[in-house]
């Protein structure tokens, strides 16, 4: 073989080795872009299913019903919209039902029972003496008695008067003739507030109209001055408050403080709250109140600007017991409390994380619900049983239960960052706050108790929108905390007001134990202003 031909062999050898490298070249490319494509494919597709997620939230938060229930019907399907429900029957037919005759035995029923207590006014319809001639003769005709024909309950509008207290003095005599001097003045009680319109009953009134009846204080002035005839003003009603507070309710609000901290178990739970005069968007209610068994019922409603752990550290410094709440980090300050946490916000989580459409019970989220589902009625079914047979059972049959679910949950493998995956998350967040309730019957699976509590400051809110000041949202504060927990008593709010307005402003010394013996729970207290 010639050089030449050498020559050109390699030449070829060379061109096409070039070739291959930048074939392989193309290839490895096209494979670079293939991936990215695919890559950027299923990024796109997560996103979507992130934002369908959120879009589905959101129209379940404006739209849907906020009872966290599935319905059976449809495989565990959240409904959206509320669903149709039988009617009732009226109050009428109700009414109608209320008394019947079984033979000779008249049966009271809802009716007569409801106006059983009341006082009796009857009125007799009688002809006139033109209307009692007879058509047939023209004569008088005679009374042969009346027959009951309806009950019904009348309304008395309330109404106000003056009440006028005149002191007596009285004298001896007989000193007098032995040119002696002997005066005696009868006792006056002292007033809540002095020189005002504000009596027990008129202050009371008012707290029951704002804190009970959620009617704020500008749309009372309207009643007061309208309906009843009483110039006073929003600014009166709001200082009212603010002075009975100052005068009687701080003492017992204190007290409740520190009854509390002497619990084994607790509840808590915060929300945000609007004052005018602060320089943060948002102040805070933090609400703590008693468990289920406890012997003194107390619910209270402490305002600070801050929603750090100091505040939950500082009010419940001597509490050493189980705390019921939600994940919020603000809660770990409290370094002598086991924080027991709550299946219900759990359950939450993977209620969002159910997707919108057709749903079967295999879908992650729907299992994760429906275990909790009967974990529930677990707890339902051994609710009349005492906590140390509660807390048996709870560690043969749902022990076992929770532990396979927390299995279960690390075979999943969710989208990240989607709502089953933060579900995930949470559950695996807060595992060691659960497990607390193997170790005492009295603890709940929810924090359900604090929640119904702080949703009664929450509607309230919405009424009166914000306070001016720090002292009045304070002041609010402490008045619902008086008012629930004599509710949680078995009280009338009204009457339990009235009589501390009445007491604690005529105490011979302020002391605890003077307080003491005015608290909900007293016999004395129960006997005077029970329901």
């Amino acid at each position: 073989m010639t050089s030449q031909k050498k020559n050109a062999l390699q030449l070829d050898q060379k061109l096409l080795l070039q070739l291959l490298q930048s074939a392989n070249e193309r290839n490895q490319k096209q494979q670079q872009l293939n991936e990215f494509q695919q890559q950027t494919i299923q990024n796109l597709t997560t996103e979507i299913q992130l934002l369908n997620e959120k879009l589905n939230y959101l129209t379940r938060k404006l739209f849907g019903r906020s009872k966290e229930t599935f319905d059976e019907e449809t495989n565990g399907q959240l409904n959206l919209f509320e669903e149709e429900t039988v009617p009732k029957p009226s109050i009428e037919d109700e009414e109608q039902r209320s008394i019947v005759v079984q033979g000779h035995r008249r049966i009271v029923g809802t009716k007569a029972s409801k106006i059983s207590q009341l006082p009796t006014v009857e009125e007799d319809h009688v002809l006139t003496i033109e209307e009692q001639a007879c058509t047939h003769c023209g004569q008088q005709m005679k009374d042969i008695g009346r027959t009951k024909v309806r009950e019904e309950v009348r309304f008395h509008p309330a109404i106000l008067d003056c009440l006028v207290h005149y002191q007596h003095t009285y004298c001896c005599k007989a000193c007098e003739k032995m040119g002696r001097s002997s005066f005696k003045k009868a006792s006056v009680p002292k007033p809540l507030i002095s020189n005002s319109l504000g009596s027990n009953s008129v202050v009371a009134e008012t707290i029951r109209m704002k804190f009970g009846q959620k009617i704020p204080a500008y749309r009372q002035e309207n009643y007061w001055q309208k309906d009843l005839g009483l110039a006073i003003s929003r600014d009166n009603i709001s200082n009212w408050h603010i002075k009975a507070v100052h005068n009687a309710l701080d003492m017992v609000a204190k007290r409740f403080q520190v009854y509390l901290n002497q619990e084994d178990i607790l509840h808590g739970d915060e929300t945000t709250y609007r004052v005018i005069e602060s320089a943060k968007s948002d102040t805070y209610y933090w609400q703590f109140c008693t468990g289920k068994e406890s012997l003194h019922p107390i619910v209270y409603y402490h305002h600070d600007e801050s929603r750090s752990g100091e505040v939950p550290k500082d009010f419940l410094k001597d509490f050493t017991g189980y705390l019921h709440c939600d994940g919020y980090t603000g809660y770990n300050a409290l370094t002598q409390t086991k924080l027991v946490y709550c299946f219900a916000h759990a359950r939450r989580k993977f209620l969002e994380a159910i997707p919108k459409g057709a749903k079967t019970s295999e879908m992650p989220a729907v299992k994760a619900v429906n275990q909790f589902k009967k974990w529930f009625a677990l707890e339902k079914k051994w609710e009349k049983l005492s906590h140390q047979e509660r807390l048996v059972k709870r560690q043969e049959e749902l022990r076992p239960l929770v532990d396979n679910f927390y299995s279960w949950l690390d075979e999943l493998t969710p989208v990240p960052k989607s709502k089953l995956d933060k579900a995930v998350q949470y559950a695996h967040k807060i595992r060691s706050g659960f497990l607390y309730i193997f170790e005492d019957g009295r603890l709940e699976l929810t924090n359900n108790r604090a929640e119904r509590n702080i949703k009664e400051l929450v509607i309230g809110r919405k009424n009166w929108l914000h306070s001016t000041s720090l002292e009045g949202a304070r002041t609010s504060g402490i008045i619902l905390s008086v008012y629930k927990t004599a509710e949680l008593n078995g009280l009338q709010p009204m009457k339990y007001l009235e009589f501390l307005f009445e007491k604690i402003p005529n105490l011979p010394v302020f002391s605890n134990e003077a307080i003491d013996a005015l608290l909900p729970w007293q016999e004395n207290v129960q006997r005077i202003c029970g329901e």
